[in-house]
């Protein structure tokens, strides 16, 4: 019976192959591996992504559609396959803002080329990734006519058993992506309700996690998202509805060559993997910013959510400017109808004074045009080119050092081409963006480096207009929001609510609001809550958010899961800031550890919770992390912590570029004398605060490491 069902199987394999050509990718360490097939019978084209570990492969996504149509041609079927190209990808970059800013692209390429019937070609081009797959459409013939794609044709066709989603809806008309996400939704069940999916979309299967977006569009297409889920874990792309953007053209059109976007794939078997990924990034076009070091991202306050009328009071402003001062913030927002300032100031008044402060302002735009009807003012001041630059040219000359601009609400082509006409101006005019009202991160932050901040989040502006749907899934929703939105691209949440500021009651410790401001990424931070919340915080607390940093060199994924929890890690220089949200409302006893962290003496600075909500328990003690040793912490129901490991003092360093003879002398607790010869690359590290000397004894060739160890820092 073995041997009858061993030659059955043989002889479907063959017929297969018959049936199908078929070309095959795999990431660099070979266990991703994406096939694309061309059907013999009607000549459509297909895809699947499998993962292959110890000789056993597993289906991540299973055979699903490729294609377009244009009104002049279809390119779903008839294909004829000509030729084809392989690319290694291989490459370093930076980045000025995200969670990790030295980067390393590294993937495989194949670019396949195909006619139809007509003869007309299409080129479907697959990168893959050790974390994901992405793959894009090109018409490679050269035209200067116009041509308009109708629809995207693509499919991801995703495995349900045991299978649960993160999904949000998507907003049909005047889309802002400020919609709660559902919460581990099963893939075998109804979504009806919604009319379509916002990217990104989030799914646990039964071989991998898998996270859906798109990266690298350009003004030449819309912004797509799901279509409405129809089941069996189909999930089609879509196009902006028709109702969007108050009559702009409901087609993409270009000439030809024609590029679209990347449909991107995240792949991990461990949660992490899709947190700690920089895909988006990595397929994104490289920065056209030839010198962007005017980017200084940082941390902002912002006077609107705690009292909405106080950008066209001067006075309310001023205390802003001086809560910034005070914990030395390098900004302030000013927010909506600032132009209408009064009570004793105006706007240059207000610049005037924070200039004294050494506060940077930010100014806060309304789109304008017919994409949204939203009064609120400075409007139509930015979606026309020469009306923007002259007042990008006046902003600039007055020391204004970004803009944020709201009330977009479009996915349509029209407003992809004035988000990127904005980010290029602005970057003329040295000044960087925050998109309000706007789509979600598409790898922009790459390209146009100025752009440090998008919202497209459900934030914590939602106390204030959606309160009753908001506070009870407020908890839940920040341990979402790292698993699926903040992964893509940097978040401007507004965090961390003290107290009932504002007068607004919610269910998270002040511990676990503080905690957020490591647990979410955005290249600026905006302190969401009044002057007073702050600095009515312990000193421990005010010290380490005066000196947070927003851009990070390393992060890492702790441990969590979408809803329950989030404990993340992230690095700066040679300091650690570890921060942990309980989404739940019961006690979590944590234990982990931090096999990342350099072992070593530091000093650990810790928020945590006490009896109630409002209590903050601070402490600051030496620590020394050793390998394998574990941390244990304790987060009251819907609670957090915040903990700083700063690296003692000894990070000094020489670099010796000649031969000399010297010896090193420790003047510490005890005096040593050492002298050896080396030769490898010259650096000599050593503690600053212990008054080292080098005298004459001590041979070091060009080209020599020595590092030295004191009292615990640094090691041989």
């Amino acid at each position: 019976m073995k041997s009858i069902i061993y030659t059955f199987l043989s002889i479907f394999l063959i017929i297969t192959d018959l049936f199908a050509q078929n070309w095959q990718v795999s990431s660099p360490n070979t266990k991703i591996r994406a096939t694309i097939q061309r059907i013999e019978g009607d000549g459509s084209l297909r895809y699947f992504v499998e993962y292959i570990e110890n000789s056993q492969t597993q289906t991540i996504v299973e055979t699903s559609k490729l294609g377009l149509s244009r009104i002049d041609q279809t390119f779903s079927d008839g294909f004829v396959f000509e030729n084809l190209s392989n690319v290694s990808i291989d490459e370093n970059y930076s980045m000025l803002i995200g969670k990790q800013l030295q980067l390393h692209n590294n993937a495989n390429e194949i670019t396949l080329n195909f006619h139809n019937a007509d003869n007309h070609k299409l080129q479907i081009i697959f990168r893959v990734y050790n974390d994901g797959v992405a793959f894009r459409y090109r018409f490679p013939e050269t035209s200067n006519s116009t041509f308009y794609v109708t629809e995207d044709k693509t499919t991801f066709q995703l495995p349900i058993t045991d299978g649960k989603s993160w999904v949000q809806g998507y907003d049909n008309f005047r889309p802002v992506y400020e919609k709660l996400y559902q919460n581990g939704v099963g893939m075998n069940q109804s979504l009806s309700q919604f009319n379509g999916l916002a990217f990104p979309s989030l799914f646990q299967t039964q071989n991998a996690w898998i996270l859906l977006t798109e990266a690298d569009l350009d003004d030449n297409f819309y912004a797509s998202h799901l279509a409405q889920y129809q089941g069996n874990g189909t999930y089609s792309l879509a196009a902006p509805s028709s109702d969007d953007g108050n009559g702009y053209q409901y087609f993409a059109n270009s000439t030809l060559p024609w590029t679209m976007p990347w449909r991107v794939i995240m792949i991990g078997k461990q949660l992490s993997e899709i947190v700690e990924s920089n895909l988006v990034n990595h397929v994104s076009k490289a920065s056209q910013i030839i010198n962007p070091s005017w980017v200084l991202p940082g941390v902002s306050t912002w006077s609107w959510w705690s009292s909405l009328d106080s950008p066209t009071d001067f006075v309310k402003m001023k205390s802003f400017i001086d809560f910034a001062a005070d914990f030395n913030l390098p900004y302030s927002l000013v927010d909506a109808n600032w132009n209408l300032m009064g009570n004793g100031g105006n706007i240059n008044d207000l610049i005037n004074y924070a200039t004294t402060k050494n506060v940077k302002l930010w100014l806060w735009y309304n789109s304008g045009g017919p994409s949204n009807d939203f009064n609120e003012q400075p409007r139509d001041l930015m979606n026309t080119q020469a009306i923007r630059r002259q007042e990008f040219a006046r902003i600039k000359a007055l020391g204004i050092k970004g803009v944020k601009i709201d009330y977009f609400q479009s996915d349509k082509q029209e407003l992809i081409k004035l988000y990127i006409d904005i980010l290029k101006d602005a970057a003329d005019y040295e000044l960087m963006v925050n998109f309000h009202g706007c789509i979600v991160p598409k790898g922009w932050s790459r390209t146009y480096p100025n752009l440090v901040a998008m919202e497209a989040v459900k934030g914590s502006e939602a106390y204030i207009f959606d309160g009753d749907n908001f506070r009870p899934n407020v908890p839940a929703h920040h341990t979402i929001l790292p698993f699926t939105r903040n992964v893509i691209g940097p978040m401007d949440f507004t965090p961390t609510i003290i107290g009932n500021g504002r007068g607004v009651e919610h269910l998270t410790t002040d511990v676990h609001e503080i905690a957020l401001l490591n647990t979410f990424e955005s290249g600026v931070t905006h302190l969401v809550d009044r002057v007073q919340s702050y600095t009515g915080l312990p000193v421990l607390a005010k010290t380490i958010i005066t000196n947070l940093p927003t851009t990070w060199d390393e992060t890492h994924l702790v441990e969590g899961f979408p809803g329950t929890h989030v404990v993340m890690a992230r690095r700066k220089g040679e300091n650690w800031y570890i921060s942990g949200i309980n989404g739940e409302n019961q006690i979590r006893n944590l234990s982990f550890s931090l096999p990342f962290v350099a072992s070593g003496d530091y000093t650990k600075q810790l928020l945590s919770d006490g009896v109630t909500p409002q209590d903050i328990n601070t402490s600051e003690i030496a620590f020394l992390i050793q390998s394998g040793n574990m941390i244990s912490q304790t987060m009251q129901p819907y609670g957090g912590f915040l903990m700083v490991l700063k690296r003692a003092v000894c990070q000094t360093t020489f670099n010796f570029t000649n031969s000399i003879n010297t010896t090193l002398k420790y003047e510490a607790s005890e005096s040593i004398q050492a002298s050896n010869t080396i030769t490898i690359p010259a650096k000599v590290t050593f503690d600053a605060g212990k008054s080292i000397i080098l005298l004459p004894g001590f041979n070091v060739q060009n080209g020599s490491v020595f590092k030295a160890y004191i009292d615990g820092c640094g090691n041989f």
